[in-house]
C-alpha cells in the first residue's frame, strides 16, 4: 500500500484527508500525520497504519484534556473523569494524564494551594469546608491536608473567621432581634462556611451587646 494522495479538509482546519491506493483511507489530524511522518509516496503497512491510527486516538485525548484545561486549572481526577466520559481507552487516558503531569499543565499540589488562596481571598472559608472541597474535586486526602497545613502556618483562620462574621453581620444584624437565636444562626453561618467550633466560639463572644453567658465553651 502506498500514500497517493493528503489533502486539507475544507471544513475542518488542522485535520487531513488521507488517500491510499488512489482511495480515500482516513481523516486524520495533521499533528498525528506529522508524529509519524509519513507524506505522499510512502509505502505504508499494515502495521503503520495502526501505528498512525494509535497516534490519532492520543492526539484526540490530549486534545480534548487541553481544551478542558483551557477554562481553568483542573485536578488529575476530573480530567480523567471528563476523558472517560468521553469513552476513550483508559490506557490511553493515563498516558495522556502522565504527559501532561510531567509537563507541569496538571500538578494536584499547585491546584490546591491555588484553590485554598482564591478561596481565603473572595470568601473567608475555614479548613474543614476547604478540605471537603478539595476531596470532591479529587486531591487525595493525605496532600490536602498537606497543603492546608502549609498554608495555614502564614493565613490566620481567625483573621478569615473574623471577615466571615463581618460579612454576616453588615448582610443580617437586623433582621433576628432575639440574641440567642442570633447567635445560633451566626454560628450556623461560620459552621457551614467551615469553620470549627474552636474558630466560632470567641467571635460569638465579642459579639456588641449580646450575653455570652449561655455561649458553651
Amino acid at each position: 500500500m502506498r500514500i497517493t494522495k493528503i489533502e486539507s479538509q475544507k471544513r475542518k482546519s488542522g485535520r487531513k484527508n488521507v488517500y491510499i491506493d488512489g482511495r480515500f483511507s482516513m481523516g486524520i489530524s495533521t499533528e498525528a500525520l506529522l508524529r509519524v511522518q509519513l507524506r505522499t509516496g510512502d509505502e505504508i503497512t499494515p502495521e503503520l497504519l495502526r501505528e498512525l491510527e494509535s497516534v490519532e486516538e492520543l492526539t484526540k485525548v490530549r486534545n480534548t484534556a487541553l481544551r478542558f484545561l483551557a477554562h481553568r486549572s483542573r485536578t488529575i481526577h476530573e480530567v480523567r473523569q471528563k476523558l472517560l466520559k468521553k469513552k476513550f481507552p483508559e490506557k490511553k487516558i493515563e498516558r495522556i494524564l502522565d504527559d501532561l503531569q510531567e509537563s507541569g499543565l496538571l500538578n494536584d499540589r499547585q491546584f490546591a494551594e491555588m484553590y485554598i488562596r482564591d478561596q481565603l481571598t473572595s470568601r473567608p472559608t475555614g479548613r474543614l469546608l476547604l478540605k471537603q472541597k478539595l476531596r470532591q474535586l479529587g486531591v487525595e486526602k493525605q496532600l490536602a491536608e498537606e497543603v492546608l497545613d502549609e498554608i495555614f502556618q502564614s493565613v490566620s483562620q481567625q483573621d478569615a473567621v473574623h471577615r466571615a462574621a463581618e460579612k454576616f453581620l453588615r448582610t443580617r444584624a437586623g433582621r433576628v432581634k432575639d440574641p440567642v437565636a442570633f447567635r445560633n444562626r451566626l454560628a450556623g453561618f461560620l459552621a457551614r462556611r467551615g469553620f470549627s467550633w474552636d474558630d466560632i466560639t470567641p467571635v460569638l463572644k465579642k459579639i456588641p451587646g449580646k450575653s455570652t453567658e449561655e455561649i458553651p465553651e
